[in-house]
């Protein structure tokens, strides 16, 4: 995947547009340092620069700059797919389908990713199952995040401005300073203020970040990597829109608008009964993070080890469809240990990993005192053990076998109870808890063929496992099953011309058993809830091309492009029927059942009875598309290079994004369907010949097209699905100044 130059490329005087060749891209995304070109899965990598030069600060933008990727937000937290496959993340009982990871280290709260884009080497977005390598959870795929390391006898560094329109201003920077011979600090820092999108301020980016890295190489074989970070996420936080769009409404108007409540109103029966949705979001949340890398080179391989500790304070207000409190505290503490060896014959790592993370807060939910005004407490407590392995082995000159497993044993506890504030007292309508482990074992098998020196054939076969859980709620559903993906992928790696064209093409078949989604129903004690079921089992079968050509030495341009078709082979839901909406579901509906009725499905329990004490319908969805899915996917860019004799250089680029239509989530209603979009993306930049000066304008969805990224249906109108929406038209101006070699 590559964009148009970046400031911070053009900056270090190291164009992606130069050069007689394409340049080698080495990637850790297996544990090791390799060459992208050599790597046995699918893989975009996004370097810092491309990064900044898209207006990537936060994770759901790079839905705009990758394949296959969406990337919506519930509340605060981040919602991450990866080809359909990842979680629904509203409640802090949720846990990710897609692993992130900065530095090596795993992120478990899907609130905790969002601050840190920001002095960034590159971004790996892996695709599909990464059972055998990554931390819990890895099912849909990983997206790690590598910042700048300190450079040992380099003092360095940058400061770049941008400002534009919605009253953007963002000044983020770095310094590199050598310590003696043996060891170097980096210092980075990200400061943003910018306007809401929408029409009441919401979806604003407010955020101040700092990051400190100390690195240590004493000898030959020791190093140390010391890292601290601390960010802030102010403003109105994310914010939410209308699907249907209330009539003469602008795409960007908020559901907290007079003309969204009174349309909110208007919908019979319950809709009047709905509070009025006031615009008071806010957030006010805090993070900071301790880690270390320690690699001691043994006789027989390197030894690796990875603490880290992460604290999280969560304190947010927004609206999704409904009023949406949730106050947070987080610890989370991990520890990784693995050795390895990586030879011209033989490569191989073994390893541990130790998860623990204590959870507690609040949540408020409201609609109003008739309907809903929930305060719900909860305290989860969750431990993961594992252990891994994997290996490559040369069998013949060109001929290599991969193989890799991976035993986790996960342990959950939770106590918690829903309050009805309102009643007089305050009532405990509900308590839930308890404590359940659950285990998996996944794995991983391929073959690797050097058809020349550039070229590569591969095939693999891997799995993923995604831990189970409690919900909010009794028995019969507190507790949901883990989920599991199965993945054949084949692919080829190619570089021709003397490495001026790269051609990179996979294609792959996803088995998706047990899949977990998350949905507002209402609960054994008949509360509406938001619980997790184990909605069923999908296949999803694509593939993706990749295409970068440099014809000639200022010029470049790729394209990358992603087929998936979709499908779910059994989806079942059901919720009592004097509650159900006939406009809430898309699905085949049958029913009703009553208690003890046999159901037309087997739950994940093994059970095939209505064991509710009401009559339920169940909802058929076998065979619709895969909720986050679109058929087709891509991206593709254009940059070429200026070269003003004596008087350094202009550098301009285009990028298109395009998703063709796709369900936004699970209740297959039409206002749920998004329909294809198109964004196109532009910039120039003027470049000092020695480097240290770059200036330039942007401009990023010219078209202001309208495209949206999740959302959640209101729990009282049927049909009525409260959107996240992407970016109109924006625009600005960039400078940066570096100094250093």
């Amino acid at each position: 995947m590559v964009f148009a130059p970046s400031i911070d490329a053009l900056a270090d005087n190291q164009t992606e547009s130069s050069g007689a060749a394409l340049q080698e891209v080495v990637v850790t995304a297996e544990r090791r340092q390799e060459d992208l070109q050599k790597a046995s899965l699918t893989i975009e990598v996004l370097s810092g620069g491309q990064l900044a030069s898209a207006g990537v600060s936060n994770p759901a933008d790079l839905t705009t700059v990758t394949t296959g990727v969406d990337i919506g937000e519930g509340g605060v937290n981040d919602q991450i797919f990866i080809r359909g496959v990842g979680s629904f993340a509203y409640s802090p009982l949720s846990t990710p389908g897609v692993a992130f990871n900065v530095d090596g280290i795993y992120v478990g709260r899907p609130d905790g990713i969002g601050s840190n884009f920001y002095d960034i080497e590159r971004v790996e977005v892996l695709k599909g199952p990464q059972g055998t390598l990554y931390g819990r959870n890895a099912n849909g795929g990983s997206i790690n995040v590598i910042t700048n390391e300190p450079q040992l006898g380099n003092f360095s560094g940058y400061v770049n401005t941008e400002f534009g329109n919605y009253d953007l201003t963002h000044v983020d920077g770095a310094v590199n300073v050598p310590l003696g011979g043996i060891s170097a600090l980096r210092g980075a820092f990200n400061v943003v203020y910018r306007n809401g999108y929408l029409s009441d301020g919401t979806d604003d980016d407010v955020q101040q970040a700092g990051r400190l890295r100390y690195k240590l190489v004493p000898n030959d074989v020791f190093s140390l990597m010391l890292n601290g970070d601390y960010s802030h996420l102010g403003g109105n936080g994310p914010g939410s829109v209308w699907l249907p769009r209330p009539p003469g409404a602008d795409p960007w108007e908020a559901t907290t608008s007079p003309a969204s409540n009174a349309y909110l109103h208007s919908l019979l029966p319950l809709g009047p009964l709905v509070d009025s949705q006031i615009p008071d979001s806010y957030q006010n949340s805090s993070f900071y993070n301790f880690s270390a890398r320690a690699d001691w080179k043994t006789p027989i391989g390197t030894l690796t080890v990875l603490p880290a500790f992460r604290h999280a304070e969560i304190n947010a207000l927004t609206y999704n469809g409904l009023r949406y409190t949730e106050k947070e505290l987080d610890e989370q503490r991990t520890l990784e240990a693995r050795l390895g060896d990586s030879g011209s014959h033989l490569t191989w790592v073994l390893g541990g990993y130790y998860f623990d993370e204590s959870n507690g807060g609040t949540i408020n939910v409201f609609q109003s005192d008739i309907l809903q005004n929930y305060l719900i407490g909860y305290s989860p407590d969750t431990r993961s053990y594992a252990a891994f392995g994997q290996t490559t082995v040369t069998l013949l000159p060109r001929l290599r076998l991969i193989a890799g497993g991976r035993y986790t044993y996960e342990k959950d506890e939770l106590s918690g109870a829903i309050n009805n504030l309102a009643t007089t007292p305050t009532s405990v309508i509900e308590a839930f808890g308890g404590r359940h482990g659950f285990s998996g074992i996944t794995y991983k098998g391929g073959l690797e063929f050097d058809l020349a020196a550039a070229n590569m054939l591969y095939a693999t076969y891997s799995s993923g496992f995604k831990s189970g859980g409690f919900s909010q709620t009794v028995a019969p559903l507190n507790v949901f099953q883990p989920e599991k993906l199965y993945a054949l992928e084949v692919g080829s790696r190619n570089r021709f011309f003397n490495n001026r064209l790269q051609i990179n093409i996979s294609g792959y078949h996803w088995l998706y058993k047990n899949l977990q989604d998350q949905r507002v129903n209402f609960d054994p004690l008949g509360n509406v809830n938001f619980i997790t079921y184990n909605s069923g089992d999908a296949t999803i079968s694509g593939g993706d091309l990749e295409f970068i050509a440099r014809p000639i030495d200022t010029d470049m341009v790729a394209a990358s492009v992603e087929y998936a078709h979709s499908r779910y082979d059994s989806y079942w839901f059901q919720t009592p029927a004097p509650l159900f909406q006939a406009t809430s579901s898309g699905c085949r509906i049958t029913g009703p059942y009553a208690p003890g009725a046999s159901l037309p499905y087997i739950d994940s329990d093994g059970n095939g009875t209505n064991i509710d004490p009401l009559p339920i319908v169940v909802g058929n969805c076998a065979g619709m598309q895969v909720a986050r899915v679109p058929e087709w996917t891509g991206t593709g860019s254009y940059d070429h290079v200026f070269t003003l004799s004596g008087h350094g250089s202009i550098d301009a680029g285009l990028r298109l994004k395009f998703s063709s239509a796709r369900w936004l989530n699970i209740d297959f209603v039409p206002a749920e369907r998004a329909g294809g979009y198109a964004l196109l993306d532009a910039d120039v930049y003027y470049r000092t010949e020695d480097g240290h000066w770059v200036v330039g304008l942007f401009g990023r969805n010219l078209a202001n097209r309208a495209y949206y990224t999740g959302g959640l249906e209101q729990t009282f109108v049927g049909g009525l699905f409260a959107a996240n929406i992407g970016a109109p038209r924006t625009y600005g101006l960039n400078a940066r100044y570096a100094f250093g070699p």
